[in-house]
C-alpha cells in the first residue's frame, strides 16, 4: 500500500526559501569571487607588462645584461632609495624579478640570449620559446609561467620573458583558499538559510493548521444541529402537511447539509493521506461519467466520452470516484454556448491523464483562483447550489495522489486536466468492459460516447 504523500505547500515554499538564498549568495559569490580575479590579475599583468618594458628599454640602452660589465647592465643599476632609504615598491619588484630575452638578427637567428642567473633554462629552452613566440604574431601575453613582450628594431627582434611562476601560484593558491572558505560559507548560510525558512513560514503553517482545525470542529459541530432540522422539519411536514416555509427550511438545510458535508470532504482530504489500492482508472471513469448521462440529455448536450481500455492504476477509488464526479458536476453547472461535454482518458508517459471539456470560457485573472477555497466567478455567484469547495476537493484529491491539475481554455472551451503518475495497462489484472457488461447503462438506453483502444482505429459505441 502506497501512502506517501507529495510535499505540502509549506514544505515547497521552505525549499522555495532555502533555494533564492543559497542561489542569491552563490551567484553574489561566484560574481564577487570573478571580478576581484579579473582585476587582480589585469592590475598584476599591467605591472609586469611594465617591467617587461622598462627591461626592454633598459636592453636598448645596454645590451645583453648577461653579457654586460659588472657595473653595468639592467639589474646591476642601483636604484633612487625611498622616504625609509630603501627603494620603492615598483624598483623593489623590478630588482627582485627575473628576466631573460632572445634577440633575433634580421634572418630569424637568434644572436643573443640573456638567460638570467643560468640556472632554471637553458640557452636551447629560451631559444625554443622565443621562436614559438614569433610563431603566433602576436607582441605581448602569457605563455605557460612567463609573460613576454617582443620589441622589433631596425637591426634586431627582442623576445623579452618575465618569469610569473611564484605570482601565479600565490595566486593560485589565494583563489583556492577563497573557494574552500566560500565553500565553508555555502555550508554555514544552508543551515542558516533552512532555520530562516523555518521561522517564517512558522507562523503561516500554524495560522493554517488552525484554519484546518476550525473548519474540522465546525463542521463536525453543525453535523448533528442541520440532521436535527432537517428531522424535525421533515416531521412537522408529515403532521401538518405540505407547507412552503417548511419547505424553505427543508431546503435550506439541505443545502447547509451539503456544505457541511463538502467542509469535512475537504479536510479529510488535506490531512489523512488516501488508502490506495490496485484499481482500473478506466472502469472507475466510465461508471463516473455514466450517471451524469441523464444531465447532458436534459441540457440538451452531447456527452462524448473516450476512454482508453485497461489503464491500471494506484489510487483511492472513493476519492477518484469523487474526483470524476466534480468535474463532470463542474462542466455541467458552467457550461456556456453551443457544444458538448467531452471526457477523454489516456495513457500518457508514465501516467493516465484525464481531460473533461465544456464550452465556456474563464477569464485570465480567475485561472489562478480557480482552486482556492470558495473562490466563485461573479457570473456564478447566484444560488445554484455550489460552495466553491469542488474544484478545491478535486485539487486536493489529485495532489494527494501525487499528480497534477490544470485548466486551459481555447477555443471557446474550458479544459480541466487531471495527471495521475503511475497509469499502465491491464494486462489481465481486472475484467474489460465487455467482460463486464458496462457497455449498458441501467435503462437500457447507449451514451453517447465511444470506446477506443489506442493500438487501434476502430470504434466502440457504449
Amino acid at each position: 500500500m502506497n501512502n506517501r504523500r507529495r510535499a505540502s505547500p509549506f514544505q515547497r515554499s521552505r525549499r522555495q526559501i532555502v533555494a533564492v538564498v543559497m542561489a542569491t549568495f552563490l551567484v553574489l559569490f561566484v560574481v564577487t569571487l570573478s571580478m576581484i580575479y579579473i582585476l587582480s590579475y589585469r592590475e598584476l599583468y599591467q605591472e609586469d607588462l611594465d617591467m617587461l618594458e622598462t627591461y626592454v628599454e633598459q636592453y636598448a640602452e645596454n645590451g645583453n645584461p648577461s653579457q654586460a660589465q659588472p657595473t653595468g647592465g639592467v639589474r646591476q643599476e642601483a636604484s633612487p632609495p625611498g622616504e625609509n632609504g630603501l627603494p620603492d615598491r615598483d624598483s623593489a619588484r623590478y630588482l627582485l624579478s627575473s628576466f631573460y630575452s632572445v634577440a633575433f638578427d634580421g634572418d630569424g637567428t637568434p644572436f643573443s640570449v640573456d638567460t638570467g642567473d643560468g640556472t632554471l633554462y637553458t640557452e636551447s629552452q629560451l631559444t625554443q620559446v622565443a621562436e614559438a613566440l614569433l610563431d603566433t604574431g602576436r607582441t605581448e601575453g602569457t605563455y605557460g609561467n612567463f609573460i613576454y613582450c617582443i620589441d622589433t628594431e631596425k637591426n634586431y627582434t627582442l623576445v623579452a620573458l618575465m618569469d610569473n611562476t611564484l605570482v601565479s601560484d600565490s595566486f593560485t593558491t589565494l583563489f583556492r583558499n577563497a573557494l574552500l572558505l566560500g565553500a565553508g560559507m555555502v555550508v554555514v548560510l544552508f543551515l542558516s538559510a533552512v532555520a530562516l525558512a523555518r521561522w517564517i513560514i512558522r507562523p503561516l503553517e500554524e495560522s493554517d493548521r488552525r484554519q484546518r482545525q476550525f473548519l474540522s470542529d465546525a463542521g463536525h459541530e453543525l453535523k448533528t444541529p442541520v440532521a436535527v432540522v432537517e428531522a424535525n422539519a421533515e416531521l412537522l411536514e408529515r403532521e401538518i402537511g405540505e407547507n412552503k416555509w417548511l419547505r424553505n427550511i427543508r431546503f435550506e438545510s439541505g443545502r447547509m447539509a451539503g456544505l457541511v458535508s463538502e467542509l469535512l470532504t475537504l479536510v479529510r482530504t488535506e490531512q489523512e493521506p488516501p488508502q490506495t489500492e490496485l484499481l482500473d482508472f478506466s472502469r472507475l471513469v466510465l461508471g463516473g461519467v455514466l450517471p451524469f448521462e441523464s444531465v447532458a440529455f436534459e441540457q440538451g448536450r452531447e456527452l462524448d466520452c473516450r476512454v482508453e481500455e485497461n489503464i491500471v492504476l494506484r489510487g483511492n477509488p472513493g476519492q477518484l470516484s469523487q474526483l470524476v464526479s466534480i468535474l463532470m458536476d463542474n462542466a455541467l453547472s458552467h457550461s456556456d454556448g453551443a457544444g458538448g461535454i467531452a471526457v477523454a482518458l489516456r495513457q500518457g508517459k508514465g501516467a493516465a491523464v484525464l481531460t473533461v471539456s465544456n464550452p465556456g470560457f474563464i477569464p485570465e485573472e480567475d485561472r489562478s483562483e480557480i482552486f482556492a477555497r470558495f473562490f466563485r466567478r461573479e457570473a456564478d455567484r447566484s444560488d445554484t447550489g455550489h460552495y466553491g469547495l469542488g474544484l478545491t476537493i478535486a485539487k486536493s484529491i489529485v495532489t494527494a495522489h501525487q499528480g497534477e491539475i490544470s485548466v486551459l481554455c481555447a477555443d471557446g472551451r474550458v479544459t480541466f486536466s487531471v495527471s495521475l503518475p503511475g497509469g499502465g495497462k491491464n494486462d489481465g489484472i481486472f475484467p474489460s468492459f465487455s467482460e463486464k457488461g458496462l457497455t449498458e447503462t441501467g435503462g437500457g438506453r447507449k451514451i453517447k460516447s465511444q470506446l477506443f483502444h489506442p493500438r487501434s482505429t476502430e470504434r466502440r459505441e457504449v
